[in-house]
């Protein structure tokens, strides 16, 4: 987790004078918490390589290359009128929150998902599981486990994107993928249901949708007309 303060390229990727791997080349995830409060030192070089990064896996620091397997989570809070749940009106779009450097159209496209967490419910302790559960660290070895499974083929089995483009295609595509994991992890292309991804697909595509409708309004040219249209349906 980086939690606001200071993110280097030296922490995020790799220190040249320790030449130790960052955050990046060594962990699954990387939760920037409190992302409006964070601060990007040298920005230009550690957006460039974030970008490189999240396009193709890979980041280069000196003459030296990686490739690494890391999820980014971009976490914090906007202003909202609770009411009508909706924080319309304060922002000209939902990405004005972030940091100056991270208000770049070509990284914030390479976002797969965007969460309203406005329209979540607030956890209350009528939510909470009672009986037995997993340890925390046993559950986390699950989730290690199923990242080395490519759940994609679940996705490419059912589903005909047609002419989206090939950066929406891998976003919704890695987005279903994930939900497949969580919430039908013993299912096979074969024994998978319409019923059970026809949901999941639906989301991934909202997910996606939202951060190229904010998009939209910083460049309306390049990002309006959109097309997320998709044939569902085993072998298509």
């Amino acid at each position: 987790m980086v939690s606001g303060g200071k993110a280097t390229p030296a922490t995020l990727f790799y220190n040249k004078g320790t030449r130790k791997l960052g955050v990046i080349g060594l962990k699954h995830l990387v939760f920037f918490d409190e992302v409006a409060n964070t601060s990007f030192d040298d920005a230009e070089a550690s957006i460039s390589v974030l970008k490189d990064y999240m396009q193709t896996g890979k980041f280069s620091r000196g003459d030296q290359e990686f490739s690494a397997q890391c999820s980014i989570v971009l976490g914090g809070n906007i202003d909202t009128n609770l009411d009508a749940r909706e924080p319309e009106g304060r922002y000209r779009h939902l990405f004005e929150p972030l940091p100056e450097a991270l208000q770049d159209p070509a990284f914030l496209d390479r976002i797969h998902a965007y969460l309203p967490g406005w329209e979540m419910p607030k956890i209350r302790p009528e939510n909470y599981a009672v009986g037995y559960g997993f340890l925390t660290d046993y559950l986390a070895e699950i989730f290690a486990e199923l990242r080395r499974r490519n759940y994609q083929t679940h996705v490419n089995a059912w589903v005909d994107m047609g002419a989206m483009t090939g950066r929406n295609q891998d976003a919704i595509k890695k987005t279903a993928a994930g939900m497949l994991k969580l919430l039908h992890p013993h299912r096979t292309p074969d024994d998978l249901t319409e019923e059970e991804i026809a949901p999941i697909l639906e989301l991934a595509v909202e997910m996606r949708k939202r951060t190229t409708d904010q998009l939209a309004i910083m460049l309306p040219t390049e990002f309006s007309q959109i097309d997320y249209s998709y044939k569902l349906g085993k072998g298509k």
